[in-house]
């Protein structure tokens, strides 16, 4: 049978969140089968809730919305660079990515970075203590032609820089797609591609959506 691993984290009420401007995330039951003979629930989420596909519409009011983006780009050969268990506000350096993945990357491919951070998702601390990309780090991903950049942190950006965003504005400026928080990228062990498969919500009209990811190995 064959290993399929599921990067998606849970949605729940109470969940982190990236605080003003976004609500909190909020599910309610509807409708239920002993009241309404049917169950429902009621829905109350942000483009940017859980594990979200991104596209550079984020930071730039002329780049590509999910509706621009083709399903061939959101199923792609992927690598997963494993790191040393990440502490809170230690940086991401482009050394462990060479280290980890340097020999395998192809242009085109997906970049997919196990810090082990996903271990916090319900816990204190998960947006405002996570890991970033150290100096050079986005530039050694660009220069590698990465397509689709996953990682298990809420942000790549260090997130005492208050607002500062130069990490995501290079990246974008290649029309790039990003994948992020995910979970789980632990059980995707050892140095071989793997098939990602990445399933926004099907609104064109949006820069981000919750998405189902997994990986599967080719």
């Amino acid at each position: 049978m064959r290993q399929l691993i599921d990067l998606t984290g849970t949605i729940r009420n109470g969940m982190w969140g990236y605080g003003h401007p976004f609500p909190e995330p909020l599910v309610q039951p509807l409708a239920t089968v002993e009241q309404d003979g049917f169950a429902a629930h009621r829905m109350h989420l942000h483009s940017l809730t859980g594990t979200y596909l991104e596209t550079a519409g984020h930071l730039y009011p002329d780049r590509e919305l999910l509706g621009d983006v083709p399903l061939e780009r959101c199923v792609l050969r992927a690598w997963v660079a494993q790191l040393p268990e990440k502490q809170e506000l230690e940086a991401i350096l482009p050394e462990e990515l060479e280290a980890a993945v340097g020999g395998c990357l192809q242009p085109g491919d997906a970049l997919l970075i196990a810090t082990g951070w996903d271990r916090n998702w319900h816990r204190a601390g998960y947006t405002d203590r996570c890991p970033y990309f150290g100096e050079g780090t986005i530039d050694w991903i660009i220069d590698r032609g990465v397509s689709m950049l996953g990682v298990d942190v809420p942000s790549v950006q260090d997130p005492r820089s208050e607002g500062e965003l130069s990490v995501l504005n290079a990246y974008y400026k290649e029309n790039r797609l990003l994948l992020a928080p995910l979970v789980n990228l632990r059980a995707a062990e050892g140095a071989v591609p793997w098939q990602l498969v990445v399933l926004p919500l099907a609104i064109p009209e949006l820069c981000a959506s919750p998405c189902r990811a997994i990986v599967m190995r080719l």
